[in-house]
């Protein structure tokens, strides 16, 4: 970028495009909702920062997932105050509030969650990249690891959501 006004257009084209699945891998990474929205805040400065080195070389997408994974890991080192919400074994039964009526798919999306929630934080980046549709071969690109361990890696996190959904 060699104008503050392309900066300027293609940081604004990347919120109207990619906010949303920003603010989602930020979600999956951490609970509660003002940290999530101070990350998110610190990913988009980063990215904002970011965008006079970007040199087309990877993707668009690929690259604003790497400065999100990088945010994130940095985020968490600055922030060890921050405690994981479900450490320990949460009870599932919280997605039953008398007050509200679920559906049978609305129980089943809400404990889902909360299983992905039990997950390693990297495992829940992980998922999250899934769940957005990056392909194996993106998400190798984004951790910089092979893509066949990226298939291991996925393998192994629905191994884990699978028991801790049938356990919970």
């Amino acid at each position: 970028m060699h104008s503050v006004r392309d900066k300027n257009k293609l940081f604004k084209e990347i919120l109207a495009e990619h906010k949303d699945k920003i603010y989602r891998i930020c979600s999956a990474y951490l609970y509660e909702k003002d940290a999530v929205d101070d990350l998110f805040q610190e990913v988009l400065l980063n990215i904002w920062l970011s965008l006079d080195r970007f040199d087309n070389r990877a993707k668009l997408t690929t690259w604003l997932y790497r400065v999100t994974l990088n945010t994130t890991i940095t985020f968490n080192k600055k922030t060890r105050t921050h405690r994981d919400m479900f450490s320990g074994d949460m009870p599932l039964d919280i997605i039953d509030d008398p007050g509200h009526e679920y559906t049978l798919e609305q129980k089943r999306v809400d404990k889902l969650l909360l299983c992905i929630q039990k997950l390693k934080k990297e495992e829940r980046l992980i998922i999250s990249f899934v769940f957005e549709g990056l392909q194996y071969k993106e998400i190798a690109e984004i951790l910089g690891i092979s893509t066949s361990h990226v298939g291991v890696k996925i393998n192994r996190i629905k191994k884990t959501l699978l028991r801790l959904y049938e356990n919970g």
